[in-house]
């Protein structure tokens, strides 16, 4: 419950499904099927905003000529590259959100994400021109996304992260985690760098 953020009942339905294990359930109420429908459909719309970012990287003009150039340019590896899922947002307002949308995928759940922005009808991608870095779970559900803007203005914020959500909760959170979680389990070691300064582009690099 703690690593995962999940509520009981979710954290006895993911133990159950990952051993095999068959469980009898009583009904939901109304307001906790609402609930979880809802933080699903949130997991949903991360998870294909990680892929739609991965793919606009690396088979887009856009994404391959300014983000991964700049992912080349800072010494991360194709590997790396891959196993991060790192991405790239179109510098278009509204290039994922429109995408998203004609995938079926509800506003609703892509402003509780916090991955668009409605303001007056219009339509806003919160990470546009940025080049994007998955933010994963210890089972690797997508909770969020942080993104480093890739231009010299001084207005927009350098690094951004995604809202707190009820599936993103920062202070909870450590990038990297579902990575390095094997590694961490065989040598049963971790170090842990408290309140030291450090950038996404500083991180995972190969």
């Amino acid at each position: 419950m703690e690593h995962e953020h999940f509520t009981y009942p979710e954290a006895i339905r993911y133990l159950a499904k990952k051993y095999n294990i068959e469980i009898e359930e009583t009904e939901q109420t109304a307001e906790e099927k609402a609930n979880t429908d809802m933080k699903e459909s949130m997991y949903l719309v991360s998870e294909f905003a990680k892929n739609y970012f991965h793919d606009t990287l690396l088979n887009s003009e856009e994404g391959k000529a300014i983000g991964y150039s700049y992912f080349k340019e800072r010494g991360f590896t194709n590997e790396t590259v891959k196993k991060f899922s790192l991405g790239y947002s179109p510098e278009t307002w509204d290039a994922f959100s429109k995408e998203a949308l004609g995938k079926g995928y509800k506003l609703e759940f892509l402003e509780a994400t916090g991955l668009t922005i409605a303001k007056e009808e219009k339509l806003i991608d919160r990470f546009r021109g940025r080049v994007m870095f998955p933010i994963q779970s210890m089972s690797g559900r997508i909770l969020g996304f942080g993104g480093r803007i890739l231009t010299n203005d001084k207005k927009a914020a350098k690094y951004l992260n995604s809202p707190e959500s009820e599936i993103y909760h920062k202070s909870k959170v450590l990038y990297g985690i579902f990575q390095a979680k094997q590694a961490i389990a065989k040598q049963d070691n971790c170090f842990w760098l408290k309140d030291i300064p450090m950038s996404f582009s500083s991180i995972n690099r190969e």
